[in-house]
């Protein structure tokens, strides 16, 4: 899958389903979180309160609160929480119609600002830009080849002190279920594009911790806590990532 495909894709479920393909409820398929919007913008606030009092508990919470950022930003159901807790917010998506279904929602004024990034990295962002980085079941769809790309600029865009948390699931289990999940997304595209009824699908690409591990730190990352998480599904061994980036490697890189 190509950095256009991914586009091509989430533009498509944007228009088709786009909050079940955000929060992928059995029962809300087809349409089905038309009528509970506050359930789903809900829902949003309790993640992002559940992480924020995760960073607190490992004593990871950023030095700052000006600025922060949500990677993947869909509809904006994460994006409108993180302002609760600082002052801007970027929601950044590969989606035309998911910004655009963001902007919508928007009910914090100008302390939110959606844009669309059609590109393997996060260049409309200067370095040092951001206190926080949140990234939630948005990783896994992402094919690794951009996933490792995207994960660095993570680093990169971070201030010195600032911290980013984001899932990435790491290996399937051994199960019936988990082995034919580790079959080729082009197989598995066409059971999804039956099961589910969109010719546009959500494909899953898991990266094992040690590799994310691996490069985060040669990006510079300090990897403050690792937890599993379950947000990936029952057959996935998932993780919650949570970094910081150091004053001193802002200190090298000016050298």
């Amino acid at each position: 899958m190509t950095l256009d495909d991914l586009r091509k894709n989430w533009d498509g479920l944007g228009r088709a389903d786009p909050f079940w393909a955000i929060l992928a409820y059995p029962n809300r398929l087809g349409g089905g979180w038309q009528g509970h919007e506050e359930d789903f913008f809900a829902s949003g606030e309790d993640a992002v309160n559940e992480i924020m009092a995760a960073l607190r508990h490992h004593s990871a919470f950023p030095s700052r609160t000006d600025r922060a950022l949500d990677f993947g930003c869909g509809a904006g159901r994460l994006t409108q929480a993180l302002a609760q807790h600082f002052d801007h917010v970027d929601g950044v998506d590969v989606a035309s119609s998911m910004v655009d279904l963001a902007r919508q929602h928007n009910r914090r004024g100008d302390n939110v600002d959606y844009h669309l990034n059609v590109a393997p990295d996060l260049g409309l962002f200067p370095a040092d830009t951001f206190d926080f980085l949140l990234s939630i079941i948005v990783l896994q769809h992402i094919p690794n080849a951009l996933k490792v790309r995207y994960l660095t600029e993570f680093v990169r865009v971070l201030r010195p002190g600032g911290v980013a948390a984001f899932t990435v699931p790491s290996h399937g289990d051994w199960s019936i279920e988990g082995a034919v999940r580790r079959l080729p997304n082009s197989w598995q595209n066409v059971y999804r594009r039956r099961r589910y009824g969109y010719e546009d699908v959500m494909e899953f690409h898991p990266l094992r911790r040690r590799k994310v591990e691996q490069l985060l730190r040669r990006a510079g990352a300090d990897v403050v806590h690792v937890e599993q998480e379950y947000m990936a599904g029952p057959r996935y061994t998932s993780y919650l990532y949570v970094i910081r980036k150091p004053a001193a490697l802002v200190a090298a890189q000016g050298q």
